[in-house]
Parts: structure tokens; sequence; C-alpha cells
């Protein structure tokens, strides 16, 4: 599969990180470790090199390494690190190199992606370029756990066929390598202490995956410096997870026999313990019967407890209303009685007040008559008598002074109204004409009022000249109020009355 990209990334999420992968390959380390000390330099060739993690561990350690791959996405992981690896098939790469030039040969999860052929031709050209005491390292999944061989394995679309290990462990043997150990790898290293396992440990539990390492033919000096690596045992077989299954099925009948003996032995006094039992059940029956029977009395008593319980309350409840309404009654008397109390004094109030009234009028009568007597009294005086010929004359004199005002009076006017159209048309001049009207009170009224009544001021001078009106007005009533404040509205209309005639008759006598 060479789609740039996918196999990166589902190397990512579905092998694992780098760094982890890289833990993992340390497994190899004490296999390839003594190489260093037979051979410098020590070049490495690592076939579907991937992310190149194997690359760099070998850096790492003092090995030249070289990585091939066909995917050009998982190059480019390289690439960014600065590993050596290019693109290519990894048999023909394989086949391209020289005798015995090689240190090591690996491959890691790449026998399960081409033909059996391949992988023949693989492992034949793998000793050929191999130097004496060299190793080859093939790792694949495990199809011994049944969780990978039935599921896992085929998560990956470019798996051909799961690789049994004995299969892959007996092609370098058939082809002439010296050894062939067979790793298992990446098993949980709890499950390595556990004695009670289940079944599905039995199923996922074995190591999901295995290497075969096999080395090339060398000198029994060489090869005893591996000796140590290839007795090592790594991992978790089937077989041994199943032993472990069993005796712990074992070990559990047997506890299960020695508890069935425990009973069978407890059987023996197990009848008369019955028997008892039985007499006391009888009389447990008699006494649950018995206690039935007293718990319907007592349900009966109860029932009929609480009936008058509800009666109880039901007449507590009216009590408290009847008791409710008598508190409104009072409350509501009292508060007639206190509106008659007011009423009282609002009448005692009143006839005081009319007692007053009845008074000031004797006294505006007393009043008015003493001035119409005096006024009888002018009007029968010789003084006027003698002087109602010069009444006449100032009457005279009073008609022609009104006579020559209604004359000169409308040419003023228009004089007036053209002065003020003036004024207001020269801001200047109106400033000033303003500052010296304001300073007679009366002419600014009455100047105000002529030009509102021949429409000579605009809204600003219409609201104020009413509002001076309102004001005036305002004044009067005020006053008139002072005096009146403390009458009633008949005795304000009579009081009215009065001072309209008292004022009438001043004019009248003046």
């Amino acid at each position: 599969m060479t789609s740039t990209g996918f196999y990166r990334a589902f190397e990512e999420r579905y092998r694992g990180p780098r760094e982890l992968i890289k833990q993992r390959l340390e497994v190899y380390l004490p296999f390839i470790a003594p190489l260093l000390q037979w051979y410098e330099p020590a070049a490495a060739i690592d076939l579907g090199c991937g992310r190149g993690e194997w690359l760099e561990l070998l850096q790492e350690k003092g090995f030249l390494p070289q990585g091939v791959d066909l995917d050009e996405g998982m190059l480019e992981s390289c690439r960014e690190r600065g590993l050596p690896a290019t693109q290519g098939d990894a048999i023909a790469y394989l086949k391209s190199l020289a005798d015995a030039t090689q240190c090591i040969v690996s491959g890691f999860h790449i026998v399960e992606h081409i033909p059996f052929d391949d992988l023949q031709t693989l492992v034949i050209e793998a000793l050929r370029v191999l130097k004496p005491g060299g190793l080859l390292i093939l790792e694949t999944p495990n199809p011994e756990n049944v969780v990978v061989g039935t599921t896992n394995f085929y998560l990956d679309p470019t798996h051909l066929r799961p690789i049994p290990p004995l299969l892959l462990s007996f092609l370098p043997e058939h082809y002439g390598y010296e050894r062939v150990k067979t790793l298992r790898l990446q098993e949980s290293p709890e499950l390595a202490a556990k004695e009670n396992i289940g079944l599905f440990e039995v199923f996922a539990g074995v190591s999901p995956d295995y290497a075969v390492v096999a080395q090339k033919n060398a000198s029994p000096e060489v090869l005893c410096a591996f000796d140590a690596a290839f007795a090592k045992h790594h991992g978790i077989e089937l077989n041994e997870l199943a032993n472990r299954y069993d005796a712990g099925l074992e070990r559990s009948i047997s506890t299960l026999g020695q508890r069935m003996a425990n009973v069978e032995s407890q059987a023996g006094g197990m009848s008369d313990a019955l028997a008892r039992i039985t007499v006391l059940q009888d009389r447990l029956i008699d006494a649950v019967s018995q206690a039935e029977r007293n718990a319907a009395r007592a349900q009966a008593a109860e029932g009929k407890a609480d009936a008058a319980e509800s009666r109880a309350t039901e007449a507590e409840s009216r009590a408290t209303e009847a008791e409710s309404r008598a508190t409104e009654a009072v409350a509501a008397l009292t508060a007639e009685r206190e509106r008659a109390l007011w009423l009282e004094s609002e009448w005692n109030a009143a006839k005081a007040t009319i007692n007053e009234l009845h008074q000031s009028n004797h006294r505006w009568w007393l009043s008015a008559d003493g001035f119409n007597r005096e006024l009888q009294a002018v009007y029968a005086s010789r003084s006027w008598r003698l002087t109602k010929p010069l009444r006449r004359s100032f009457q005279s004199l009073r008609d022609l002074r009104h006579n020559v005002k209604q004359a000169v009076k409308p040419p003023l006017k228009l004089v007036l109204a053209k002065a003020i159209h003036f004024v207001q048309g020269h801001p200047q001049i109106k400033e000033r004409a303003l500052a010296w009207v304001r300073k007679h009170p009366t002419l600014e009224i009455r100047l105000r009022r002529f030009a509102l009544g021949n429409g000579l001021l605009g809204s600003y001078g219409m609201a104020y000249a009413c509002g001076q009106e309102k004001k005036d007005n305002a004044t009067h009533i005020q006053d008139s109020s002072a005096e009146s404040a403390h009458l009633t509205p008949r005795a304000l209309h009579i009081y009215a009355d009065l001072k309209a005639a008292i004022e009438s008759r001043q004019k009248e006598s003046g």
C-alpha cells in the first residue's frame, strides 16, 4: 500500500507512538551487542523500516544502518530525523547487496505483508549477505494469541495471512542457519505472575507479537558471545496459559469437593434440626395468625379513633371560623363607633363655624349700614349741593379727556408697533431697550401686553406675557385666599358679595 501518508497515520493510530516502539525494540540489544566486538564498522539493513525506530536505535548503539521501504509517507518520518533510508522494494534491495557485508538483516512486521515465496527468498538472501555470526531478525503478529490471530491481525488491510511461530522458525533452520531462537513479546507483565486466570486471559493473554532470531554459522569463539541471549526465555505461550487455567480449575474443583464433604458430614444432624424447625414453624404460623387478628382489631380501633379525631378537628375548625367572624364584627363595630365620634366632632365644628358666620355677617351688616348713613349724610349736606356745578364741570373735563385719548390712541398704537418691530430687527438696540424696560416692571408688563395683543411677540414673548398675567392673578388670588382661609364655601360666597357691594359704594362715592 503506497498511498502517501495513509500508512504513516495508520501506524500512529494502531501500532503506537515512536517512543513506545523504540522501547520495545530494546529487547534485541543483548543479541546485537556482541557484534560490535567483532566487526568495525557494523553494517545493518532494515527491510520495511517504516518510521525508523530501529534505525535510530542502531545508530545510537554504534551501528551503520540503512533502511528501505516502499511507502513514501513512512519514509518522511525517517528523513525528518536524518535517518538513512531509501524508497524501494525490500527483496530487490537485499538481492543487490554483496555477500557477507551485513552484520544484521532485520524486518519488523514485514513478513505478514509478502507472499510466502518472497519470504523464502528473504531468508535465503539474508543468509548470503550476513557476515559470520550475523543475525536475521524477523518480528510479526503472534497467531497463538486467539484475539490477535482472529481479529487484530486483519485490522491492517495490507496483511496477507498470519504466520505461525513454528513455520517462521523452521525456515532459517531449513536453509542453513546455525541456530534459531523464538521470542514471544509484548505480553502483560502482571499476567506473568498471576496464578488464577480467566478464560479470556487464555485467549488474549498470550504474547501478541513474536520474533525469530536466526544466527549464521561462525567460529565457536564468536558464537559463545551470544549464548546468554539465546538461552533466555521470553514471553508467554498458549499452552502455558492453558495449563495455568486448568490448574486453577483443578484447585477450584478440589476446594469444592472438600466443601461438599464437609456438608455431607454435617448433614447427619440436619434431620433433627429440620424436625425442630418444623415444630417451630408451626408455632410461628400460629403466632403470626394471632398477630394478624390483633392487628385487624387494632386497625379497626385506629379507624374509629381517626374518625373521632376528624370530627373533633372539624368542630375546632368551625369554632375558629366563628371566633374569626366575631372578631371581624367587633372590629367593624369599633370602626363605626370611631366614625360616629368623628362625625359628631365635625358637626360641632360646623355649628361653631355657622355661629362665627352669623357674627361676622352681623358685623358686615353694621359696617354697611354705617357706610350707608354716612353716604346719605354726604348727599344731604350743603357742600354736596354747592359743589354740584363743579362736579358737572369735572365730568365735562373727564369726557373731553376721554375723547382726546380715543382720538390720539390709534396713531400712537401704530407708532409704538413700528418702534417695537424696529427694535426686534436690531439685536443690539433690542438688548439695550430690554435692559432699560426691565428697570420699570409696570411699563414692561404693559408693553408686553400691547405687543402680544398686536401679534408683535413670538412664542417666547407670548409665554412670558401669559406667565406674567398668571403670576399677577395668582398673587391676587393668594391675597384673597389668605384673608378667607378660615371660612366655609357658604361664608366665602357671602364675603364676596359684601366686598363687591362695598367696592361699588366706594366707587359711587368717589
